[in-house]
């Protein structure tokens, strides 16, 4: 009896320690998919223009990271409006990877214990893999003769871009506007409180007979295919796009005006959720791979302005110089900036109700 009892006992703390081992060692969804030859999935969520840019940066981190690993992964990207995509994920979107227009609406999902609060010490750059500028795209011969920032508030010219309102790409070009113009009355000696005045006069001469669309793509639909207007300002890389396409090359020229405000596009891993998926390692993986010599080459392919100098300056001919200038520069921060300039009542739905 005593053997017998000593034996159960001695089964007993095995499985114990089995099962001990178990929890510690627990595989991870990629793991155990690979182990089943099935594949991991990674989930990214970003902002709209960005589509045909990670058609061609996700197969290629796909390849690279088998070639790395020897495990397969399938890179699924979700495309919609910055801030809606930011307020999904804070809200319970089962998201991996958040790259956006704007790190506020990557703070939002920190807010929300998503990740930490000290997401852009993570990366190189302030885990901005690249930036853009802010340019304009007009028919061919530019009828209304527009070339610099103040054609945009000729009464006679009709400007088309997205609604600030509805999304951080948006908001990028409004404060490019903004800034524009209290830079210029700087420049002629004006006083801080002048030069405001001057940025809120102009810009609401802009944004007061602008058609707006709640997003980019549909700026560029109604300038191109449904013909409407005189002149479509937005992202850089958009506008290059447009002009470089075939299908539309010969019907549109690039004003590049005197400067712009440096559209700093930034993403990070959403923790918590990459985490709980098993996925985590291979996030990690490729938000770095953007950081990397063939990430940055895609995305300067895209005409984005690469983090890397080496690269940038290999893509150089492609981007026609101008002044460009930061965010800091002239803003205090994104809540403010929202606060100010977006909130309900605030300096554009002024200037939308005059």
């Amino acid at each position: 009896m005593k053997t017998t009892a000593l034996r159960s006992a001695l089964a007993l703390g095995s499985l114990l320690l089995t099962l001990i081992g178990c929890e510690e060692k627990k595989p991870t969804a990629a793991t155990e998919a690979s182990a089943q030859g099935q594949v991991a999935k990674l989930s990214v969520a970003s902002y709209d223009p960005t589509r045909e840019l990670y058609q061609e940066l996700n197969p290629a981190f796909e390849r690279w990271y088998k070639q790395t690993t020897g495990k397969d992964v399938d890179v699924e990207t979700d495309h919609g409006p910055s801030g809606k995509q930011a307020r999904d994920i804070a809200a319970g979107k089962e998201t991996d990877v958040a790259a956006l227009s704007v790190d506020f609406d990557i703070d939002t999902i920190a807010k929300a214990g998503l990740l930490p609060a000290t997401w852009r010490e993570r990366l190189p750059n302030g885990s901005v893999p690249y930036t853009s500028a802010v340019i304009f795209l007009v028919r061919k011969d530019n009828p209304k003769q527009v070339k610099a920032w103040e054609d945009l508030a000729r009464p006679e010219v009709v400007s088309l871009c997205p609604d600030p309102k509805t999304g951080g790409g948006a908001r990028w070009i409004y404060l490019s506007t903004w800034a524009h113009a209290a830079r210029k009355a700087k420049a002629e000696g004006r006083t801080d409180a002048e030069a405001e005045a001057a940025a809120r006069e102009f810009t609401a001469k802009v944004y007061d007979d602008a058609i707006l669309d709640p997003a980019m793509r549909g700026s560029s639909t109604r300038f191109i295919v449904q013909r409407t207007g005189d002149v479509l300002f937005g992202w850089e890389n958009e506008i290059l796009q447009i002009a470089a396409d075939p299908a539309t090359a010969d019907q549109f020229e690039v004003v590049v005006p005197s400067d712009s405000i440096t559209i700093e596009v930034p993403l990070a891993v959403v923790d918590k959720v990459a985490e709980r998926r098993g996925v985590k390692e291979i996030a990690e993986a490729y938000v770095k791979f953007h950081f990397s010599d063939e990430g940055q080459e895609l995305i300067a392919k895209r005409f984005n302005r690469p983090y890397s100098e080496a690269i940038a300056n290999k893509h150089a001919d492609r981007l026609k110089p101008l002044t460009l200038f930061r965010f800091k520069d002239h803003f205090t921060d994104w809540p403010t900036v929202m606060s100010v300039h977006f909130g309900q009542g605030a300096e554009l739905d002024k200037m939308r109700k005059k």
